[in-house]
């Protein structure tokens, strides 16, 4: 009986064991649950904890950027860029408050007369030699001073100061200039002589005032400029006595009713008059047959005395086509005497270019210019430069009734070689046809002369 018990009895164990399993199965598993969810929410905390250390330490990160480029841009602008213009260097502040540009130019020439009448003499020399430099102070404060070191054979005292000015460019298009610098009268005259097509001006040069101590307004829009001042004399020139120094008012005015990718349309006028200084209340007027190396001249008025005041004005016209350039210009000056007779004098010149290589002459629309020519391909760097021809034919007449200063025309051939934007090879034929000065020496006098030009500027 006891052993039919024990057998019951673990019989019943055995049988109860799967349902005492599942009870502590059923009694575990909320406890493992809980203890799961724990884990996971003690995960995302520190999942969260790190994402948010995470941004604070991109976002210093960010912080430490922005300070470090802040500081490399005041760096920056405290120091100075240096760039390149494919001609010469500029040195300015990084924020253009402050610019300086070193300039200059040298020109070495040669010339050979085949002589007429008169005795011309071959030779050599430097037509010019100048140093300089322009830019800007103080961001609206412009400055440009340049001092020739030549002195040419034919104008021993042709050194000194040339450009010394400042401008003020607060009030723009408004530019207010005072200084040492150009008159606004002529085409040819207020080029470049950099960017000139021939070795000198034309023969009409010898109405052009150049540069002249005094103050200008000048403005410009997109087709059109406008120049105007008031002017005393040269810093080389001195009054012999106690009277007035000459000063002039000048003015001109132009028009490009198109100008881009190589077309250009222009057209110009300008107004000048002159009052000599009255200590002698003279002038004169008299050209070289369009060359530097020689003194001679061929037509001359000689010192006109009694002059009170002389008034010029100035037709200037322009076109170009890609490669093919026109340009004329036509000056009337009229002479007002105290005492004798007013004299009326004249001179024109009209020439042509064409840019074998295909260039064409850049146009300044807000000063009515053509500039330098920069080659399509730069000799030294795979290019053979720019080639250009040319032809011009000018007159000058300084004779009108008793004054016999004498009518001259020239007919130049010119043949240039731009190897780069700053270095030019140029070469030109003159032939005087004629010289009308009757009872004077030079009258029908025909010389030729060949000259030749290297060329720098910067």
């Amino acid at each position: 009986m006891k052993k039919n018990r024990e057998h019951f009895s673990m019989k019943a164990f055995m049988h109860a064991l799967p349902m005492l399993g599942g009870v502590a199965v059923l009694w575990a598993a909320p406890v493992a649950t809980q203890a799961a969810a724990d884990v996971n929410t003690s995960l995302e905390q520190r999942v969260e904890q790190l994402d948010q250390e995470l941004r604070v330490l991109r976002r210093q990160l960010e912080i430490d950027h922005e300070a470090r480029d802040a500081q490399a841009l005041a760096d920056q602008q405290k120091g100075i860029k240096v760039t390149h213009n494919g001609r010469s260097v500029k040195l300015a502040s990084y924020d253009n408050a402050f610019v300086f540009q070193p300039i200059g130019r040298v020109q070495v020439d040669y010339a050979h007369y085949d002589a007429d009448k008169q005795q011309l003499g071959d030779g050599t020399a430097i037509r010019r030699a100048r140093l300089g430099a322009q830019g800007t102070v103080f961001r609206v404060w412009d400055y440009k001073v340049e001092y020739e070191f030549s002195d040419s054979k034919a104008n021993p005292a042709a050194s000194g100061i040339r450009d010394a000015y400042i401008s003020y460019t607060g009030f723009k298009p408004v530019l207010l200039t005072v200084g040492n610098f150009k008159e606004p009268f002529s085409f040819e005259q207020v080029s470049s002589d950099s960017a000139l097509t021939f070795l000198e001006r034309s023969l009409i040069d010898v109405f052009a005032p150049s540069r002249h101590i005094g103050a200008a307004v000048q403005t410009s829009g997109a087709n059109w400029s406008v120049a105007g001042g008031l002017f005393g004399e040269r810093p080389q020139d001195d009054v012999a006595s106690e009277g007035d120094e000459g000063h002039d008012i000048t003015g001109r005015a132009t028009w490009a009713p198109f100008w881009d990718n190589g077309r250009v349309l222009h057209v110009g006028a300008a107004l000048r008059r002159h009052n000599p200084n009255d200590s002698t209340n003279a002038l004169r007027f008299a050209s070289r047959p369009e060359t530097n190396i020689t003194d001679a001249q061929l037509v001359d008025t000689g010192v006109l005395t009694g002059t009170d005041h002389i008034d010029s004005y100035g037709l200037e016209a322009a076109g170009e086509w890609g490669p093919w350039s026109l340009q004329s210009e036509y000056i009337g000056t009229k002479v007002n005497r105290k005492s004798t007779s007013d004299v009326d004098l004249n001179g024109w010149y009209v020439l042509t270019s064409w840019f074998i290589t295909g260039e064409s002459r850049p146009y300044k629309v807000s000063e009515g210019v053509f500039d330098r020519v920069t080659p399509l391909g730069i000799v030294g760097q795979g290019g053979i430069g720019a080639w250009e021809l040319a032809l011009r034919l000018s007159n000058l007449d300084l004779n009108d009734g008793a004054l016999v200063g004498g009518e001259q025309r020239n007919l130049t051939v010119g043949l240039n070689w731009h190897l780069t934007p700053s270095v030019k090879l140029q070469a030109n034929y003159i032939k005087v046809l004629d010289v009308d000065r009757p009872g004077r020496p030079t009258d029908g006098d025909e010389p030729s002369a060949y000259t030749v030009r290297a060329q720098v500027d910067f």
